[in-house]
C-alpha cells in the first residue's frame, strides 16, 4: 500500500499528464507504474491499454483526464523570466529576457534556470493544492526564441536579441538551468516556442512569412537548432502564422523533416493556443482572421496528424474532432498512438508515475518559492546597459557622488511603477527606482519627488465631424449588428446606428428584445478621418465582455474583461489626417456576467508643451535630477506591435524642460526594445538603460547610478535612429538592411554597445594556427587590461567576416563572446574556440552548408568597435 500512496502522493502536473495514481482502481503489476523499467516499455504497455478517446484526452488541455487510471489532465505553465504559473503563488521576478540577454552571461542564465526550477519543484512537491489536487506545473511554455529582428515587434521584451548565437547560446543555458543535469529525471520541461518566425502582433493569427531556405537555416534556425542538440529541450511550441504559405501549425517539412529528422527532437510539439482552430474557416467571422484553410475541426485536426506535426493540442480537438476523424478513417490510429507516447514520454522522464520518494527534489520546502531576490538583483545589476555618459562641468555625469548631493530630482513616468514585462510572476516586496533611491541615498540626501501627471482618463468619443459613415441625416454612426451567440458571427439578429459607444446592459435591460439575456455579441463599425495626424491614444473600458478593436481589418488591442469591475485597455496608433480609417470594435458578451460594459474613446495627439506638474521645479532646485522614463506593456507586449518609434511624445516634452532646467539631468530607460531618438541622446548628458529589470530593478538602478555597480551589460539589439532606415516589418529578409549583419547606415547605438565607468585596453590577438582544417577548432586569445580606477566587467566579442565571394554576405557574424571581470590595473588573458564548421554558410546550389577558405577574426567590445584582427585559413 505504501508503493501507490506515494503515488497517489503525485497529483499535479503541468504540461505533459500529470497523473495522479487512484489507489483504488490502480494495480501496482501494471507495468506502466514500475519505475525500473525501460520508458519505452512503459509506454507499450499504456499505450495498449487506452482507449483512443482516453489518449485524446490525454494530449489535450483543461480534460477529467482518464479516471479509470487516475490519469489526471495537465496544468500548463510559464516560466520566462521566473516562475509564473500559477500566479496565486508568489516567486522571484528575475529581469524580463531582453535584459538578460544585455547581460551576455549564459553562466548567470543557467543559475537562474536552476533557481526557477528549485521553485518550482518546491510548488510542485510541497505548495498548497491549486485545482484537482494539484499543485503547479513542471512542464513550461517557455522560453520565447523567436529572434528579433525587428524593433517594432511587439514581444521583442521576450526574446534574446537580433543575433542567433547570443540568442541560441542564453535560451540553451536557460532550458539547461531548466531541465537540469540529474542522470534520471528531468527537474521541469522546457518549452521553445514559437517555431518559427512569429515576429508580428498585428496579424498574428493569419500572417505569412516568406523566408528562403538560406536565410532559415543562417539565421531563423540555429537557436532552435542549439535548444534542441545542446539544450536538449523537450517542448517545441509551433507558430501561428505560416512559413511560405504553409501554416507552421500543419508544417511538415518544418516540424518532421527539419526539427525532429535532422535535429533529432524526442519531447513533443503543441500549437499556439487555438492555432488548430485559426487553420479552420470562419474564424474571420469571429474577429480573429485565421488561416481560412478547413472547413471544420474535424479536418483541422485530421490535417494536424496527417501532418506529423503536433502531438498536444493547446485546445479540445484531440479529444473529440481528432476521434472523430479515426473512426471515419481520414487518420490512422498511428498517428494517434505517436503523439500519445511522444507527450508521455516527457511525463515519464519527469518522474509523474514514479513514487515521490524517487524525486530528488521532494523535500524543497515551499518557503524556496521568492528565495532568490540576491540572484535577481545580480542579473538586474548585469543587464545594465550604460548607453552613453557625457561630461558635464568636465566630469563624466555619471556614477552620480553622494557625498556630493543635497539633493535628488527624480521623476518620469516609470519612477514609481516597476516594470515587469510580459508573462511574469508575482513578486514579494517588490522595488521601484524610486524606493531603491531612496534607500541608497538614506537620510543623507533629500530626494525631491514629482509623480507622474497624465490625462490618463482625459478620454472621448470620436466626434461626429470626423465620422464619415452618415447616417440618412447625413450625420457621423456606427453601424451595429447584433448576434445571438458570443462571438459575433451568422446571420445577425438586430441592427441599428449609435453615435458613439458607452453603454451598460444588465439582463433586462439589452440593447434589444431578441438577444439573448446572457449570451450574445454586438459588433460597432464606422469609418474615420483624424482631424490631424499625429500619435493617438485609444481606450477601451470592458465589463463582463471579451473586446476586441481593429483599424483597417488589424488588430488594434483587446481586452478579454472581467465579470466584477471595470477594465481599461490603452494603446497608442500613429493616424494620418490625409487617410481614411475603418474601425470595428467587436463585444462578446460572457456568459457569467451580471453586466456588460462597453466604451471607446480616444486622445487627441498632445501638442508640444511646457510641463508644469512640478517637475521643472524641483529640477531647477536640485543637484542632480534621475528622470526614469521609457515604455511600458501598455505601448508593447503580445497582440500589440508598437506603434511609434523612439519615447512618447509627452516624455520628450518633459525632458526638454528638465535637461534645461538642470544639464545634471540622467535618463533611465524602461523598455523591453530599442528607444530610436537621436534628440534623446542630443538631449540627455547620461542614459542608462535598464529595460524591465525585476522585482530587484530598483536597487539595480540606484547601485548603477551611484556607482556600487559599475555597468558591464551590452546591447542585444540595434539601436536604429528611425523606423525609416528599416525595411518594411512584415519583409523577413534580414539582407535588405536589418540587424547588425546587413545595417548599412549608422546606428543610434550599436549591436554589442555598452559603456563602463572603467576602461578597458584589449591587445594580443594570438591564434594558435593560422591555416585549420574544416572539422578542426579556431582557439584565439586575447589580454583583456583594466586601465582605470575601478574594477569593472568587460564582453569580448568575436566576430567573423568572409573574406571570399557568396551570395547574402554579412558585414560580420558574431561567432564567440565572453563576460569577464578585471580588476582596477590588472588584466585577464581570455581564451576562445570556435568551431569551423560554425563558419559555414547555406549553399543554394547543393542545399547544404558549405566553408570559404579564408576568414578575418574581428576582436572588439561592439560590432561597431573592432579592436584587433588577424586572418585564418581554412583548408
Amino acid at each position: 500500500m505504501r508503493y501507490l500512496k506515494t503515488i497517489l502522493s503525485l497529483a499535479v502536473s503541468v504540461s505533459v499528464s500529470s497523473a495522479v495514481i487512484a489507489e483504488d482502481v490502480i494495480r501496482p503489476d501494471i507495468p506502466f507504474y514500475d519505475h525500473t523499467l525501460p520508458i519505452e516499455e512503459r509506454l507499450d504497455d499504456i499505450t495498449a491499454r487506452l482507449t483512443p478517446e482516453e489518449k485524446g484526452h490525454m494530449i489535450t488541455l483543461w480534460n477529467p483526464g482518464v479516471p479509470r487510471y487516475g490519469m489526471k489532465a495537465y496544468m500548463p505553465g510559464e516560466a520566462l523570466h521566473g516562475l509564473a504559473s500559477p500566479r496565486n503563488n508568489a516567486a522571484t521576478v528575475f529581469p524580463q529576457s531582453i535584459g538578460l540577454a544585455a547581460t551576455w552571461d549564459p553562466e548567470a542564465m543557467k543559475r537562474m534556470g536552476d533557481a526557477v526550477s528549485d521553485e518550482a519543484r518546491a510548488q510542485y512537491h510541497n505548495g498548497p493544492v491549486i485545482s484537482r489536487g494539484q499543485r503547479g506545473p513542471l512542464t513550461f511554455w517557455s522560453p520565447v526564441i523567436n529572434i528579433a529582428r525587428d524593433p517594432r515587434w511587439g514581444r521583442t521584451q521576450e526574446a534574446y536579441g537580433e543575433d542567433p548565437l547570443i540568442n541560441g547560446m542564453m535560451a540553451t543555458a536557460y532550458v539547461q538551468g531548466l531541465q537540469g543535469d540529474h542522470p534520471t529525471y528531468l527537474k521541469t520541461a522546457a518549452g521553445a516556442k514559437h517555431f518559427v518566425a512569429n515576429n508580428e502582433e498585428h496579424n498574428r493569427f493569419h500572417g505569412n512569412a516568406d523566408i528562403s531556405e538560406k536565410q532559415l537555416r543562417e539565421y531563423y534556425f540555429p537557436a532552435y537548432k542549439q535548444v534542441v542538440e545542446e539544450g536538449n529541450a523537450q517542448i517545441i511550441m509551433t507558430a501561428y502564422n505560416a512559413l511560405n504559405g504553409k501554416p507552421a501549425v500543419t508544417n511538415t517539412w518544418l516540424v518532421r523533416d527539419v526539427l525532429r529528422g535532422e535535429w533529432g527532437f524526442d519531447g513533443f510539439v503543441l500549437g499556439d493556443y487555438g492555432s488548430i482552430l485559426m487553420v479552420t474557416k470562419g474564424w474571420g467571422e469571429r474577429g480573429f482572421k485565421g488561416h481560412e484553410i478547413y472547413d471544420n475541426y474535424v479536418e483541422s485536426s485530421a490535417a494536424v496528424m496527417n501532418a506529423e506535426t503536433l502531438d498536444f493540442d493547446n485546445t479540445r480537438v484531440f479529444r473529440k474532432e481528432l476521434i472523430t476523424a479515426i473512426e471515419r478513417g481520414m487518420v490512422d490510429i498511428a498517428q494517434l498512438d505517436r503523439a500519445f507516447r511522444n507527450t508521455i514520454r516527457v511525463g515519464l522522464k519527469l518522474g509523474f508515475f514514479d513514487p515521490e520518494e524517487l524525486s530528488p527534489w521532494k523535500d524543497l520546502p515551499f518557503e524556496t518559492l521568492t528565495s532568490f531576490k540576491d540572484l535577481a538583483r545580480e542579473l538586474a545589476e548585469k543587464s545594465m546597459v550604460l548607453l552613453q555618459n557625457e561630461p558635464v562641468d568636465g566630469q563624466p555625469l555619471l556614477p552620480l557622488d553622494k557625498s556630493k548631493l543635497k539633493s535628488v530630482a527624480v521623476v518620469g513616468p516609470n519612477a514609481d511603477v516597476l516594470n515587469y514585462g510580459t508573462y511574469s510572476g508575482t513578486a514579494t516586496d517588490p522595488v521601484t527606482p524610486l524606493q531603491g533611491i531612496r534607500d541608497y541615498l538614506g537620510d543623507d540626501v533629500e530626494v525631491l519627488y514629482v509623480p507622474w501627471t497624465s490625462d490618463n482618463d482625459a478620454f472621448s468619443d470620436i466626434p461626429m465631424d470626423n465620422i464619415t459613415t452618415l447616417d440618412s441625416q447625413g450625420l457621423g454612426v456606427w453601424n451595429v449588428v447584433y448576434h445571438n451567440n458570443p462571438h459575433a458571427s451568422g446571420k445577425p439578429v438586430a441592427r441599428e446606428n449609435v453615435a458613439s459607444i458607452d453603454f451598460a446592459w444588465s439582463g433586462k435591460d439589452k440593447p434589444s428584445r431578441k438577444l439573448s439575456n446572457t449570451r450574445y455579441s454586438a459588433t460597432y463599425t464606422t469609418t474615420v478621418v483624424p482631424p490631424q495626424s499625429g500619435l493617438y491614444t485609444f481606450a477601451v473600458d470592458t465589463k463582463g465582455a471579451d473586446v476586441m478593436v481593429q483599424v483597417n481589418g488589424a488588430p488594434l488591442m483587446r481586452d478579454h474583461g472581467n465579470n466584477h469591475k471595470v477594465s481599461r485597455t490603452t494603446t497608442n496608433l500613429e493616424l494620418d489626417a490625409t487617410k481614411t480609417y475603418e474601425i470595428s470594435i467587436i463585444s462578446m458578451r460572457s456568459n457569467n456576467a451580471d453586466e456588460h460594459v462597453v466604451s471607446f474613446g480616444w486622445k487627441l495627439p498632445q501638442e508640444d508643451s511646457e510641463f508644469e506638474g512640478g517637475e521643472l521645479e524641483v529640477a531647477k532646485q536640485a543637484d542632480a535630477v534621475i528622470a526614469v522614463m521609457g515604455l511600458s506593456v501598455e505601448y508593447e507586449r503580445e497582440s500589440i506591435d508598437r506603434a511609434f518609434e523612439g519615447l512618447p511624445p509627452e516624455q520628450t516634452d518633459m525632458l526638454r524642460g528638465v535637461v534645461a532646467a538642470n544639464p545634471n539631468t540622467v535618463v533611465v530607460l524602461q523598455s523591453g526594445s530599442s528607444i530610436e531618438s537621436p534628440e534623446l541622446k542630443a538631449m540627455a548628458p547620461a542614459i542608462l538603460q535598464s529595460w524591465y529589470p525585476g522585482e530587484q530593478g530598483g536597487n539595480a538602478i540606484a547601485n548603477t547610478l551611484f556607482g556600487d555597480n559599475n555597468p558591464g551589460g551590452k546591447l542585444p539589439l540595434t539601436f536604429v535612429k528611425s523606423w525609416d532606415d528599416l525595411p518594411p516589418f512584415n519583409d523577413y529578409d534580414i539582407t535588405k538592411g536589418r540587424t547588425y549583419l546587413y545595417f548599412d547606415k549608422e546606428p543610434l547605438w550599436a549591436f554589442g554597445h555598452g559603456l563602463s565607468y572603467t576602461t578597458f585596453e584589449m591587445t594580443d590577438l594570438s591564434l594558435k594556427e593560422k591555416s585549420v582544417a574544416k572539422d578542426d577548432t579556431i582557439k584565439l586569445d586575447v589580454t583583456v587590461k583594466n586601465t582605470g580606477k575601478r574594477a569593472g566587467d568587460e564582453v569580448i566579442q568575436v566576430y567573423i567576416k568572409d573574406l571570399f565571394d557568396r551570395s547574402e554576405k554579412p558585414l560580420q557574424r558574431l561567432k564567440a563572446f565572453e563576460r569577464v571581470s578585471v580588476e582596477a590595473g590588472k588584466s585577464e588573458v581570455v581564451s576562445l574556440d570556435i568551431d569551423v564548421n560554425d563558419l559555414a554558410y547555406w549553399n543554394e546550389q547543393t542545399s547544404d552548408w558549405a566553408l570559404g577558405d579564408r576568414y578575418e577574426i574581428r576582436v572588439g567590445n561592439a560590432s561597431d568597435n573592432i579592436l584587433l584582427t588577424e586572418t585564418v585559413t581554412v583548408q
